[in-house]
């Protein structure tokens, strides 16, 4: 799409499917392999992918909206490969698809990490019994701080985080941390404490107003279940009530969903949001 900004020196395979406002940079490479005529590789909204990034497809690749890919990255799809919304990923690092990848929505993955889904070394007509393809499956809002190595085949639960230098070769449970060689559980640690819905809307406001002040032309009005950005014809809601599917521009606090419009307003406030504040996945 025209609202695409790819930089002349990137190599994309014809049969790519790019959605909009994303930014691709210098000398990456997305390219499909092989002859399976249902290879693709599909990219939605909103992603920046960035300089030397190189991604080799044989089967499927989806790609979200507002996912990060830092330089010099490898991503290599033999079987399917799957990612969400809302993910980051540091310079470096390495997604391998061999035995088939699901990442979730909102994952956090630090430089120099590797996720693996195969493992292959001594020849086999010789004996060897180091040779595997097992799908690997990264659940929401995981993060691995940073220079982690996955193993493949386990699955890593909702919330849980990996420490800097974690080498995870079990599963994970859901929302607790681990750290070390092999990765143990730290039995006394927690990155979560419950908030309210209210407590959640007093903090969204709140950052709501930093940002109009960043944004002079932007106003901002609020009641008790809603607040609304107003930008020219723009218009963008947040809100407690319940969700619906009648207009655009509308994020439900309640599910963390929203309507997606792709208007500007939408994507400069979500743009300060997203990061670490607050991600909302789209309708």
């Amino acid at each position: 799409m025209d609202n695409n900004q790819i930089h002349e020196t990137a190599q994309i395979h014809p049969n790519v499917k790019i959605g909009a406002f994303n930014r691709i940079g210098k000398n990456v490479v997305i390219e499909i392999l092989g002859n399976d005529p249902n290879a693709k590789i599909t990219i939605g909204d909103n992603n920046i992918i960035n300089d030397n990034t190189r991604i080799f497809v044989h089967s499927k690749l989806s790609i979200g909206d507002w996912n990060v890919f830092h330089n010099d990255m490898l991503m290599m799809a033999e079987k399917e490969m799957e990612i969400g919304h809302n993910c980051w990923f540091g310079q470096n690092t390495i997604l391998d698809a061999t035995g088939g990848l699901h990442i979730g929505n909102g994952v956090r993955v630090g430089m120099y990490s590797q996720i693996w889904t195969h493992v292959a070394s001594g020849e086999q007509i010789e004996g060897c019994t180091l040779y595997a393809m097992r799908k690997t499956v990264i659940e929401d809002d995981v993060w691995l701080v940073g220079s982690c190595v996955v193993g493949s085949g386990i699955t890593l639960g909702k919330k849980s985080t990996a420490l800097i230098n974690s080498v995870l070769t079990k599963d994970t449970e859901p929302g607790r941390a681990y750290a070390g060689s092999p990765a143990k559980l730290m039995e006394k640690a927690n990155f979560y404490i419950e908030k309210t819905i209210s407590e959640k809307f007093e903090m969204l406001n709140g950052w709501l107003e930093d940002f109009v002040k960043l944004n002079p032309a932007v106003s901002i009005n609020k009641n008790t279940s809603e607040t609304v950005l107003e930008e020219g014809n723009d218009r963008v809601i947040f809100t407690t009530n319940e969700k619906d599917n009648s207009d655009k521009g509308v994020f439900f606090l309640t599910n963390k969903t929203f309507n997606k419009s792709n208007s500007a307003l939408e994507r400069k406030v979500y743009k300060y949001l997203y990061n670490n504040k607050a991600r909302f996945l789209p309708n």
